[in-house]
């Protein structure tokens, strides 16, 4: 399953994970199955980590927020703290590219991957994130034996400074630059670890 996270080719890659083991195997498995619940429950991101956190919404075609857990194809809004994307109402976009689910005698597995995308909402089309169309984030959650292991992995991670507008490519520069400094680490760092915290389930 692990060779489903895209290859790090180019670029800057960040990897966080937390594993805990639990009492039993029966145990494990119920937890497994309210952590795949919380990864899949994508607006609801931002209540589970413990610090000033990005909120990522659902959106249909015209930007209408969609409660309901999410599904591959579906766009993703994502309001970071700081300043905003200004062709894209202050917004960043990614795109679903894959959930995954496999069970083998060794492990239960789900892999969720996200990749910058345009703004669904308007007719341009240039990439509306930080990061080019190359970049993807994947989250990877595992169920062997007793141990739980939740995963991140971002990779190829280049700074998108090809649009069209210089004030997106000045402000895409300044948030990539921070990211790839490690602005964006405990983020994911505080979203992996809500996702493995036992209080909040």
């Amino acid at each position: 399953m692990k060779n489903h996270i895209p290859e790090q080719v180019t670029g800057k890659s960040l990897d966080c994970s937390k594993s805990l083991t639990l009492s039993s195997q029966e145990e494990a498995k119920r937890f497994f199955e309210r952590v795949r619940s919380k990864l899949l429950t994508v607006n609801r991101w931002n209540e589970i980590t413990n610090a000033p956190s990005a909120t990522f919404t659902i959106v249909d075609a015209s930007g209408s927020p969609l409660d309901r857990t999410v599904q591959k194809g579906d766009t993703i809004r994502i309001d970071i703290p700081g300043p905003g994307l200004p062709s894209a109402g202050g917004y960043d976009w990614v795109s679903v590219e894959d959930i995954t689910e496999a069970v083998d005698k060794e492990a239960t597995r789900i892999l969720l991957t996200l990749r910058p995308c345009p703004d669904p909402t308007q007719a341009n089309t240039d990439t509306a994130h930080f990061f080019t169309q190359l970049a993807t984030s994947s989250f990877l959650i595992e169920q062997k034996g007793r141990v739980i292991s939740v995963h991140y992995a971002g990779r190829n991670e280049i700074i998108n400074t090809k649009n069209a507008s210089t004030l997106d490519n000045l402000r895409n520069f300044l948030v990539g630059v921070g990211a790839k400094m490690g602005a964006s680490f405990p983020q994911w760092k505080a979203l992996v670890e809500g996702l493995a915290n036992a209080d909040n389930h």
